[in-house]
C-alpha cells in the first residue's frame, strides 16, 4: 500500500482524514513541524498532506524545506486560507495542490489519486536500459558502462547504482536503501551502506571526473 504523511495539529481534522484514507493508504501523522521533518526524512512517502497553520513553524515554510529535499513527492495544502494570495504563495513554496477546508472526501481523494499518477515512476523504471549523464545501466546483462567504457561493479554496488539511478532528483535515506539492497533483517546501525557508497564513488566518479552522489549528512544521499 502506498503511504501518506498528515501534517496538522488539529486531532479532529486528524482523525477525519485518517478514517478517509486508512482502507487505501498507510497513514502516517505528524503534528509539529519538527516531527514532520524526523518522520519525513527517515520514511518514504508517496503523498503529504500539509496544513498551513502549526505550532512550531509557518507550514509554507515547511512545504519549502520538504520540497527541497523530497522533490518529487507529491504535496497537498489542506488549509482554511482561502486568498488567492495564499493559495499563491503556497504554490511558489513547492506545493502541488491547495484544498480549502472544509472539503468532500470525495474531492480529497480524487485530488490525491491525481497527483500519484502525475508521481508514477518514469518509464525507465521498466526499461532494460537505465541511465543518468553518461553512465548507463544493462540491466538484463548487468553490464554498467559510462561512455561506452565499461565499469566493473559487485554484486551489492551494481544493485546499489540501479537504486539511485531509478530514485534520481529524490532524497534516499540510509533506511531505504538497507531494505531496497540489503537483506530487510540486517541491523540498521551497521555502516554498509556507506562502506558501499564510498566503493561505487571510486569506480564511477573517480575515473570520470564526475559527480554523481551528493551526501545529505543526518539523512541519505541524492543522486542527479
Amino acid at each position: 500500500m502506498m503511504k501518506v504523511l498528515i501534517i496538522d495539529d488539529d486531532p479532529r481534522v486528524v482523525r477525519t482524514l485518517e478514517r478517509l484514507l486508512k482502507e487505501e493508504y498507510i497513514v502516517n501523522v505528524a503534528m509539529s513541524a519538527e516531527a514532520a521533518e524526523e518522520i519525513a526524512y527517515n520514511t518514504h512517502h508517496d503523498i503529504i498532506l500539509l496544513d498551513l497553520i502549526l505550532p512550531d513553524m509557518d507550514g509554507e515554510d515547511l512545504c519549502a524545506l520538504l520540497k527541497a529535499r523530497l522533490k518529487t513527492t507529491p504535496i497537498i495544502i489542506l488549509s482554511a486560507k482561502s486568498n488567492v494570495s495564499d493559495k499563491d504563495v503556497a504554490f511558489r513554496r513547492g506545493a502541488d495542490d491547495y484544498i480549502t477546508k472544509p472539503f468532500s472526501g470525495r474531492e480529497l481523494r480524487f485530488r490525491i489519486s491525481a497527483q500519484l499518477r502525475k508521481a508514477e515512476p518514469a518509464p525507465q523504471l521498466y526499461s532494460k536500459t537505465i541511465s543518468l549523464r553518461g553512465l548507463s545501466i544493462d540491466r538484463s546483462r548487468k553490464i554498467v558502462t559510462y561512455k561506452n567504457t565499461r565499469i566493473m561493479l559487485r554484486k551489492k554496488e551494481l544493485m546499489l547504482l540501479e537504486f539511485f539511478i531509478l530514485n534520481k532528483g529524490r532524497v534516499v535515506t540510509r533506511g531505504e536503501i538497507l531494505e531496497h539492497v540489503w537483506d530487510v533483517s540486517i541491523s540498521p546501525f551497521t555502516n554498509s551502506v556507506d562502506v558501499h557508497v564510498k566503493r561505487l564513488r571510486d569506480k564511477i566518479e573517480k575515473p570520470f571526473d564526475e559527480i554523481y552522489i551528493e551526501t545529505v549528512h543526518g539523512i541519505g544521499y541524492l543522486m542527479e
